[in-house]
């Protein structure tokens, strides 16, 4: 809601008018329209209707959670195969290690650049990912 409020916000100030004023159009408070645009207002209503004031569309959009996608699966396994034997590891022990040093965090959260690099590099940012977590391997 934070960002709606900022949009808003700047709406206003495109307009050239003061909270007050926009409060006065939708009759609220200046207080109620400052909630909004600071994100501390969750009311959809009252969100519309500030929107309808300054002449644009609130459009919010609900996104159920991310699925992991297959090729994102893939990619993690082969790397937790990788690193295993890089470090003469289990492929469990590995994964136990990754996880706990936040490397699972990273692969998902860095997955677009790292899917482009060999698996080597791919071990060796994981390596130091995990050891800059608390990790000793190496």
């Amino acid at each position: 809601m934070q960002k709606i409020g900022e949009l808003l916000a700047q709406c206003r100030k495109n307009k050239g008018l003061t909270q007050e004023e926009v409060g006065v159009m939708i009759g609220v408070q200046k207080a109620m329209v400052s909630k909004v645009e600071n994100g501390l207002c969750v009311n959809f209503g009252t969100v519309n209707r500030i929107a309808e004031a300054l002449g644009v569309e609130p459009i919010v959009a609900l996104k159920s959670k991310k699925k992991a996608d297959k090729n994102l699966i893939d990619y993690v396994m082969t790397v937790i195969v990788e690193f295993a034997r890089r470090h003469d590891l289990t492929i469990r022990e590995a994964s136990n290690y990754i996880r706990r040093f936040k490397g699972i965090d990273f692969l998902t959260e860095f997955y677009d650049v790292e899917h482009t690099l060999s698996f080597n590099d791919c071990v060796d940012d994981l390596t130091i990912v995990c050891q800059n977590n608390g990790g000793t391997l190496r």
